[in-house]
């Protein structure tokens, strides 16, 4: 196995004519951890993961493996592990998929083997790909990733459409993955999908960054909170520090670690602050996302 090395985005804005699919973008991953890549549809995550993987050119700004280009690693298959939009031929058997993978990417053939029992597919190898299901497809998908033994694996939305039962095996397998020092990215869209698999999340919304850490950032507290905003968010957040209020800014306002939406707006007031929305938020990190990208605010 390769060893992990870190993901590094630094500055990245990439532009398709007038529109900015991913705007001064920058955050770095860790080996030995499941990351999780978050936001909405269209928030820019698979544009990022491509520019990552040489697939289109930035406008701005790097995205490396360890400060390399991914096209200029060396034997990229077996540093790097990658799985965006994948396809396979309905007639095709998962052996002979894999086969015909390792063979482009000059690997040994006797990683296929390898590789589908590793995935659990071993027993089902040898049937045609277009009689599996989404989760087998899935398995055979993560399969090919690994054929080369990568330290570094990026997966887009590997969880997507899966049963209980295939969501629990790959966030089981992602864990076992980063356990052996790989580094692990795994976009997603639902936080929901990913939150049992995660250590670590980079949530993005429109093209730009809303917050990275660890999960357990994401919740300010147990109890319930407030969210407020105003046209004028700079004059709003100086007003509810001099309060002594905590906050975190979202697309939608300000996560105010305070329940009482009462005392935010009596903070504002003090501070001459006009607001368009004042409201009570109740706790809980699927409310947090929503509320970070913009796609919810109650």
């Amino acid at each position: 196995m390769a060893a992990g090395i870190p993901i590094e985005v630094t500055g990245l804005t990439k532009r398709f004519g007038a529109v900015t699919a991913v705007e001064d973008l920058s955050f770095t991953v860790q080996p030995g951890l499941v990351t999780g890549f978050l936001g909405p549809n269209g928030a820019g995550k698979t544009t990022t993961l491509r520019v990552l993987l040489g697939l289109v050119r930035a406008s701005e700004g790097t995205a490396t493996f360890g400060g390399t280009r991914y096209a200029d690693l060396e034997d990229p298959a077996t540093k790097v592990g990658a799985s965006l939009e994948a396809s396979f031929h309905p007639g095709r058997t998962a052996r002979n998929h894999l086969g015909v993978v390792a063979t482009a990417a000059g690997l040994p053939r006797t990683r296929v083997q390898q590789v589908l029992e590793q995935v659990g597919l071993d027993q089902y190898a040898d049937r045609r790909v277009g009689g599996y299901s989404l989760g087998m497809r899935q398995r055979l998908a993560l399969a090919s990733t690994l054929l080369g033994d990568p330290g570094v694996l990026v997966l887009d939305e590997p969880i997507n459409g899966l049963d209980p039962e295939g969501i629990k095996w790959i966030r089981g397998f992602l864990q076992s993955l980063a356990r052996e020092g790989r580094t692990v990215l795994v976009s997603s869209h639902l936080l929901s999908e990913v939150q049992q698999s995660v250590d670590e999340v980079v949530i993005i919304s429109r093209g730009r960054l809303v917050k990275t850490g660890t999960l357990s950032s994401l919740e300010l507290d147990e109890s319930p909170r407030t969210i407020v905003d105003s046209p004028d968010r700079a004059a709003l957040g100086a007003a509810l520090t001099a309060a002594g209020l905590g906050f975190t800014e979202g697309r939608n306002g300000f996560i105010v670690e305070e329940p009482d939406p009462g005392r935010v707006g009596d903070a504002a007031f003090a501070g001459g602050v006009r607001l368009n929305s004042l409201h009570r938020l109740k706790s809980g990190l699927e409310d947090s996302f929503l509320t970070l990208v913009g796609e919810g605010t109650e």
